[in-house]
Order: C-alpha cells, then structure tokens, then sequence
C-alpha cells in the first residue's frame, strides 16, 4: 500500500492508469473508494490519482483540530503530487475535497491544468444566527462523546436512530447498512479533529475563487443543502467562465447518488479541455 510521508503524516494514496494525470480528493468521512465509480468510467488516457484525506481511510489520523485546516490540507495535496512527479494535473474534489482543489488552485496555480469542484459552498454562506451555532456546537460535542465511548459503527447506528443522517439513508435498508459500514472506516480522530476544524468553510477560498483562471467545472445536486446550492452558484459566478452542472433530482455527493449524469458532466468537461473549446455556461442534466 503506497504512501506519502508528509512530515509524520502518512498520506495513503492510487494510481490507476497512465496519460494526463487527474488527482481527486473525497468528501468528509469517505475514502478513496469514493471514487470507482467515476474511475471505471473515465476513458484510458487520463491517469487517475486518488488518496485519503488525512483523517480518513488508511491515511494518519492524528488528535487536533489545528491539524486539519485547509492550509494543511492543501500541503498534503501539494506533496503528495511532488511525490509523484506531477508538474500539473486535473484538480478536482467533492464538497471537503471540493474545498481542497479549490484552495490548492488559489495556492499553485501553475500546477493546474483545469479545475473540477463538486457540491461545496466555497465560504459563500451567509453564518448561522447564535442560537443555530449554539445548538450546532451542543449536538457536535454530544456526537464525539457518543463516537468516543461506542466507536463510530454505533455513532452511526445512532444518527439513524435519531433521524440526523442525511436522506435518502435513513429510507433504505441497503443504504443504512452501507452508511454504517463507510462510517465504521471512519476513523473517530478524524470524524471529530476535521469536524471541528471545518476545513470547508475557511474563508480565503472566496480570494483564491477570484484568481482562478483555468477552466472550471462545478457541479451541484439540485436538491443539495440550500447553503451549497447558493454557494456553488456564487462561486459559479466569481470564478469568470467557469462551467455550472446543475444534477436534477440529487442531493449532497452527487457522485454517489447520479453517477451515470456526474460520470457524463465530468467527462463531457474534461473531453472540451482537451479539445480546446469554451467550457462557460450553465447546463441543467436529469
């Protein structure tokens, strides 16, 4: 199992393929699986690189919220490509690993060949009134302590009990089983140290956005928290001919939930760069 030492972080790491490289970051509490569906699907001259976030999968997963900004998140990133040898790839990411490839597109630009963000909010939210944060603050202080005494197999088996897992989970035996056995991977260090630390809202992604000057594709579920769809959409319209997927019919990951239109809008994206066309606009799929 291949690494990435960066400092006394071991950053576990895949490399599927050969051609242009695209390097794909996954979203909070996933793992690199995240992404076989769209590996599977892409053509065979794009060379895939995909890796757990620190935190997650078989990376490190040290204690500490200062160990999870999206400073240090984007490093890891960073060395992890110089590892490899990559001079410049495809940067794309899902919501936290949107988050990633945004910030690293604002912190090497001239490692970006083009740039592909799935379901974040970019720093766009407008902040929670008092009462939301403190009410926030209590249930994620109650969840770690669960976590921490059960281990997150039952943290998960809880949020489904309590009705706190996102739909369309909580409807589905298969989707139950499955949402417990990604969470139970989880490790609990990473579930509480990246949580409170929320690499996601970090407010310099809104400076790096208007930087950005390579084509971009950004995709979004039509039925995805109304703070993402609003983000996006703004961050759509600061990133200048940027390319705006909206998924009909899918909530937050849409790569889990539409994969053939992700798998189609990604590919679609990648197939213009390469030729050389416009990517601008807004494109509704579903």
């Amino acid at each position: 199992m291949p690494v990435c030492t960066v400092g006394d972080i071991n950053i576990n790491y895949r490399v599927y393929g050969e051609g242009f490289p695209l390097v794909l970051s996954h979203p909070f509490s996933a793992s690199l699986e995240f992404w076989a569906n769209l590996i599977q699907s892409l053509p065979p001259e794009y060379q895939v690189i995909a890796y757990d976030v620190r935190g997650h999968g078989l990376s490190s997963a040290p204690a500490g919220e200062e160990n999870y900004t999206l400073d240090i998140l984007v490093e890891d990133l960073h060395q992890l490509l110089e590892h490899l040898g990559v001079t410049q790839a495809y940067v794309g990411g899902l919501s936290l690993g949107g988050a990633i490839s945004l910030g690293y597109a604002g912190r090497h630009p001239e490692m970006v060949k083009a740039l592909l963000i799935f379901d974040i909010h970019g720093g766009f939210q407008p902040p929670a009134d008092p009462a939301m944060q403190a009410a926030m603050v209590e249930g994620r202080a109650k969840g770690e302590k669960y976590a921490r005494e059960r281990g997150m197999a039952d943290f998960a088996r809880r949020q489904l009990a309590t009705g706190s897992a996102f739909p369309p989970v909580p409807d589905d035996e298969t989707l139950r089983e499955q949402y417990v056995e990604r969470m139970a991977r989880f490790p609990v260090n990473g579930y509480i140290s990246a949580g409170r630390a929320s690499p996601w809202e970090a407010e310099w992604q809104r400076q790096a956005a208007d930087g950005i000057n390579v084509p971009t594709l950004i995709t979004v579920g039509s039925d995805d928290l109304p703070m993402v769809v609003t983000g996006t959409r703004t961050l759509h319209e600061h990133i200048k001919g940027s390319r705006y997927v909206v998924i009909k019919g899918s909530v937050h990951e849409t790569a889990r939930w539409r994969p053939d239109l992700f798998n189609q809008a990604v590919i679609e994206f990648l197939e213009a760069v390469e030729a050389g066309k416009p990517v601008a606009g807004e494109i509704t799929v579903g």
